[in-house]
């Protein structure tokens, strides 16, 4: 007989950036039941409209009767509804939904916010991240549990999140009070590389090459050869601060003997394989090259993120953000008992 299935709504999770709000209606396996969108960012927002936003959003989903709300992001920092705090590392996974903050609300519904995670990076500077913890945990499960031709990756796991802050973590085995190893989030790095990207071509001298469309932004189609190039440059020159400013010599100098010329179309896909280059630079010249790396995220930018990983002959796999956020709300709801 087919194993039965239940697709009964049993949590709502709501992932809320600083710039988009994500709700995610779903059964106690994770599924997806239904999704809404919204820009309506925290930012967006003031303090007293929190509740009336989500709630807008969420009503129709509570017809058939109260359900718990999970929220993760940027919503729960100093400068969202709660300042839900941090927890530190080693984060064991299975810690992940003990220590929830919990929001009240008109409607007396089971409401809480994942807190952050704070830890020492690994260039030993204090780091943070909020929201990519769930991700992370969501990851682990999806990964744990797909069956195929993939390899096992053993021992301390690497993972990056590409964004505009990117992350890099480090899952291995940690103590437990039971006494056994159990998985752990060990330590985190972030790099600023979306940020810097975005900041680079809208204010900067070597922006102002870019071609831009009627609405300002940049029209230039994607070179892939101009990507590689940006890539194997940063590995060939980590010296960031010099090899910025190829992005510009390189289209104005003209012909210089033994130096490549970059046309003004290339400039933006060279200067997104300059940076992300530096960035894993940056990362294996801290804890080494790595075995392996699994991406937790979607689209054009996590494609290029595994490119330039080809490019220095890095195995990785990908495994899509949306599923992994959805994965690790359950979990941590589960871990809450909230189901």
């Amino acid at each position: 007989m087919p194993e039965h299935v239940n697709t009964s709504p049993a949590l709502i999770g709501v992932d809320w950036g600083s710039s988009n709000f994500r709700a995610f209606l779903m059964d106690r396996s994770g599924a997806l039941l239904q999704e809404t969108t919204s820009p309506k960012g925290m930012l967006t927002l003031s303090q007293e409209e929190f509740e009336s936003f989500l709630l807008e959003q969420i009503t129709p989903w509570l017809e058939g009767g109260k359900l718990p709300v999970l929220m993760t992001g940027m919503v729960g920092s100093a400068q969202g509804w709660i300042d839900a705090g941090y927890v530190d590392c080693p984060l064991l996974l299975s810690a992940m939904g003990k220590t929830l903050c919990p929001v009240a609300n008109g409607q007396g519904l089971s409401m809480g916010i994942v807190p952050g995670v704070r830890g020492r990076s690994f260039s030993g500077f204090a780091d943070v991240m909020r929201g990519e913890e769930v991700q992370i945990l969501g990851a682990e499960l999806l990964q744990g549990s797909e069956v195929g031709d993939g390899e096992a990756i053993e021992g301390v796991r690497l993972l990056c999140l590409p964004g505009t802050h990117a992350k890099w973590a480090r899952v291995g085995l940690c103590s437990a009070t039971s006494g056994e190893a159990e998985p752990a989030i060990m330590d985190f790095a972030t790099c600023m590389t979306g940020e810097l990207f975005n900041v680079l071509c809208q204010h900067s001298i070597l922006g102002r090459l870019i071609p831009v469309d009627g609405a300002g932004k940049a029209a230039s189609p994607f070179h892939p050869a101009a990507f590689d190039r940006g890539v194997g440059v940063a590995a060939e020159h980590p010296n960031l601060l010099h090899t910025l400013f190829s992005a510009r010599s390189a289209v104005v100098a003209g012909v210089v003997a033994d130096t490549f010329q970059l046309s003004a179309d290339e400039v933006h896909s060279y200067l997104s394989g300059l940076l992300i280059g530096a960035e894993m630079h940056t990362v294996t010249a801290e804890i080494g090259r790595p075995t392996h790396v699994t991406l937790v995220g979607g689209g054009n930018l996590t494609a290029l993120y595994q490119r330039a990983l080809e490019l220095r002959d890095i195995p990785s796999a990908s495994i899509d953000g949306n599923s992994a956020v959805r994965r690790g709300l359950v979990a941590i709801a589960s871990n809450a008992g909230w189901l």
